[in-house]
């Protein structure tokens, strides 16, 4: 069984294209400088060891300027507090700029505005480093959207419920604006969709193919180890991945009279899988050992992480619990509006995939719950639900459900949920046009913020990103080629106009595997 995706491949290409055309080519946070220092350590010297940030960014109240992003090792240097998995994924990123920074042009390093705060001193081939790794989650939201259409492929939907799901993922969600950041939450949802792929694909392969379906269960096991390397809040969607995997095959036991002989018998259920799910925890246990031992290698101490409490604590949850949910600046269902339209097809998505449906719901609401007791729940400066971008891709199965539900409505609640999708990804694409890092720089210097930035940004609707953003100009880096080929260095711009031509190549392949699709229905 290996379920037909009709337009899956082409999706991945369109999208790549659309998030290198909307991405402004720069590193935007100072986590993003501490990853990126961390990228460049790795790929130059093989070490983890940056020189960190020189001037004040990010630090607490009270903390010495240039100390954000990173803690003294116990050998001496400067090691960052963020997880290395998104280091690793963009080595070669940052090894392709190495090797193509000898021979770009000077001036397509300019190509980034330049009015912008940066956080490395400019030099061009700096520039140039910054840029191309700058564009690593653009490929990563990209394939994410691909795995999500063959996530829900392998749950049974049709390819054009799929296909639409992925499409509205990434044009109508914040995966959109997150692509344009070199954050981890772009690659914690690829990691996380991974693995529950991996895990769907097992549950269909163990009848006729159960080695197969083994090996599935290990990749499982392997993407949730990786994934506390991106992010370690990652660890808490464990529990909900371990319950996707084990939960059908003991579906068997319902309705038995288990008293006295449960555990022999939930052991009985899971036998033909033990080879697979030893593995799959093997895996799963030595990505957490290895994270383990090089947070004792680097800080002397297994679960120190390098933040030493300066800069987040746990904290009273109910002011992130309600603000994630309805606040103007951080509601998830505000900024990502297809998961929301997919709230229509709930029900129907516990009917068609109930496993895979309670992972979706279990991993959001485990996930809301841990970060809204943290004092950086909302995220820094990062856009609306920067902690709960992770868990959109799967949330989206409420989506797939109701395209797939929605021949049997009425003909104009089918107009509405085309129209609300349409305004949607027009919503997402301003969004991801424009720097929210600029935001809340406008934002800081706001009289009527004085003081009370952070706040003013969660709940006041005047200061959220979507009613500040239209002060704001274009940040994108195709706008910077047309400058530099109105002032006579075009050859970016040959670039941008060759990109979107395979964008449009694909983008009209999308279109026909769902015309196709539609007539098939």
């Amino acid at each position: 069984m290996n379920p037909r995706t009709p337009g899956a491949a082409a999706l991945l290409v369109a999208c790549a294209v659309l998030f290198l055309c909307t991405a402004p080519g720069r590193i935007q946070f100072p986590d993003d400088e501490i990853v990126f220092q961390t990228t460049a350590s790795l790929v130059d010297r093989g070490s983890f060891a940056i020189a960190g940030i020189g001037h004040r960014t990010g630090e607490p109240p009270g903390r010495p300027p240039g100390t954000f992003g990173w803690a003294e090792g116990r050998d001496g240097r400067r090691y960052g507090f963020f997880g290395h998995g998104l280091s690793l994924v963009a080595a070669p990123m940052y090894a392709l700029a190495r090797v193509t920074a000898p021979v770009v042009p000077f001036a397509w390093t300019r190509a980034v505005r330049s009015d912008h705060f940066t956080f490395h001193v400019r030099e061009a081939r700096s520039d140039w480093h910054h840029l191309v790794v700058s564009l690593t989650h653009c490929l990563v939201t990209a394939a994410t959207a691909w795995l999500l259409v063959r996530w829900l492929a392998w749950l049974g939907f049709s390819a054009r419920a799929a296909l639409w799901t992925g499409v509205a993922y990434a044009t109508a969600t914040a995966a959109w604006p997150y692509a344009r950041t070199f954050l981890s939450e772009p690659l914690s949802a690829l990691v996380l969709l991974a693995a529950a792929l991996a895990i769907a694909q097992a549950h269909a392969l163990r009848a006729d193919r159960p080695r197969a379906a083994d090996c599935r269960l290990w990749l499982a096991g392997a993407a949730a180890g990786f994934a506390v390397h991106v992010h370690v809040v990652n660890l808490v969607a464990w529990p909900c991945l371990a319950g996707y995997a084990l939960l059908p095959m003991l579906a068997s036991l319902k309705g038995q009279d288990l008293k006295g002989r449960f555990v022999r018998t939930c052991l009985k259920a899971l036998a033909p899988a033990r080879r697979g799910l030893s593995g799959a925890a093997l895996l799963a246990g030595a990505g957490l050992a290895a994270l383990l031992l090089g947070q004792w290698l680097r800080f002397g101490d297994p679960l120190e992480t390098g933040r030493f409490g300066h800069y987040s604590a746990w904290t009273n949850p109910w002011t992130g619990l309600w603000a994630l949910m309805v606040a103007p600046g951080r509601s998830l269902w505000l900024y990502a509006p297809a998961a929301t339209l997919g709230l229509i097809g709930v029900g129907a998505a516990l009917r068609r995939a109930p496993a895979a449906t309670w992972l979706a719901l279990s991993l959001l609401v485990t996930r809301w719950l841990v970060v809204s007791a943290r004092t950086d729940w909302y995220g820094g400066w990062g856009l609306g639900p920067r902690h709960l971008v992770p868990a959109i891709p799967l949330l989206m199965l409420g989506f797939a459900a109701a395209v797939e539900t929605l021949p049997q409505r009425a003909k104009a609640v089918q107009r509405v949920f085309w129209a609300a999708l349409a305004s949607s990804a027009a919503l997402t694409g301003f969004l991801a046009t424009r720097s929210i890092f600029e935001w809340m720089i406008v934002l800081t210097n706001d009289p009527r913020a004085a003081g009370h930035v952070l706040e003013t940004s969660h709940f006041a609707p005047w200061a959220s990103p979507i009613a500040g953003f239209m002060t704001l100009q274009p940040d994108v880096l195709v706008l910077g080629a047309v400058k530099l080929a109105r002032a006579g260095h075009p050859g970016m711009l040959i670039g941008f106009a060759g990109l979107a031509v395979i964008g449009a190549i694909a983008a009209g392949l999308v279109g026909r595997a769902l015309w196709r699709a539609r007539e098939r229905r």
